[in-house]
């Protein structure tokens, strides 16, 4: 059975403030339950139903529970589902210690940024991606939903607990934190884009260069003016008679784009490629050739 006290905690937990006051969340789906048992983050306990525990996805919770110690409760299936707030769930939650927002400058690395991004299966797709195309973090802007709603972290499927969730740096985005239009980005100099469904198409621009930073912004009203002013605008091509896309398919299709574009900074002559070191393009082209012996570069006789 499932105490009081537990029922109440799922309850209030529902609550930003109560979520941001106790700093903890309430996780649903098995798969993210799952991987939050598999990642560093704290789980306080985990609750599944009694047959439920003998499937294979119940049966992985409660192992991966008990590997980490974390209190597993068993009650009755409709019990457990009582408790879960979202549709069609399975009888399986978990209650987990959410972490602060880390305050890091985003730069250098590849970051996303959400600015008033509101829907919470929205931030938790663009969460997902992130994780998906290895982005060093997701910065959580003014006016976006708590990152830590139930509904986001399931839309994760996990990734709010791979991804590092970043509080914007004041002040962001700099002057002169985007490279100059028409030039490419170098380490020293980030590139700043943000999605727009007036911008250029990514294959027009400029690749970006070993750091960047993708801004999306708000459902309706798009990015902040600052960002317009200091970024550049990039869309996904669409089809005739179409207009916009969804902000976490947009946001997850530039994110992908942006990292198949990175241009690598450049190699010194002569610099291993995976430890095997590469010759000068003198000996290569020799090489290519034929056999360099050293009669055929001695004087005659």
């Amino acid at each position: 059975m499932i105490s009081k006290a537990k029922r109440r905690t799922v309850e209030l937990l529902a609550r930003s403030r109560h979520r941001a006051r106790k700093r903890m969340t309430v996780v649903e789906g098995p798969r993210t339950i799952a991987e939050a048992l598999r990642s560093p983050v704290e789980v306080a306990w985990t609750a599944i139903g009694e047959e439920y525990a003998g499937t294979p996805a119940g049966w992985e919770i409660a192992s991966l529970g008990r590997e980490r110690g974390v209190t597993t409760v068993l009650a009755p299936d409709d019990q457990v589902l009582e408790m879960c707030a979202t549709e069609s769930p399975r009888p399986a939650l978990a209650v987990v210690k959410t972490p602060p927002l880390e305050p890091r400058p985003l730069f250098p690395g590849r970051y996303l940024v959400a600015d008033g991004v509101q829907a919470p299966g929205n931030l938790g797709t663009l969460v997902r991606s992130a994780w998906a195309f290895g982005l060093d973090g997701v910065a959580i802007g003014q006016g976006t939903v708590d990152p830590w709603n139930p509904k986001a972290v399931r839309a994760s499927a996990g990734g709010a607990f791979r991804v590092p969730l970043l509080c914007v740096p004041p002040g962001f985005p700099a002057e002169g934190e985007s490279a100059a239009e028409g030039e490419s980005a170098t380490e020293a100099s980030p590139s700043l884009f943000y999605a727009d469904p007036t911008g250029a198409p990514l294959d027009a621009t400029t690749a970006p260069g070993a750091s960047w930073t993708l801004v999306v912004g708000n459902e309706a009203r798009g990015v902040s003016e600052h960002c317009r002013r200091l970024g550049r605008a990039v869309a996904v091509p669409l089809a005739s008679g179409v207009d916009s896309l969804n902000v976490a398919v947009a946001g997850s299709i530039l994110m992908h784009a942006l990292s198949q574009r990175q241009v690598a900074p450049p190699r010194l002559e002569g610099a291993p490629v995976d430890g095997v070191p590469c010759p000068s393009p003198q000996v290569a082209s020799a090489k290519r050739g034929g056999a360099i012996s050293s009669r055929a570069s001695a004087k005659p006789p």
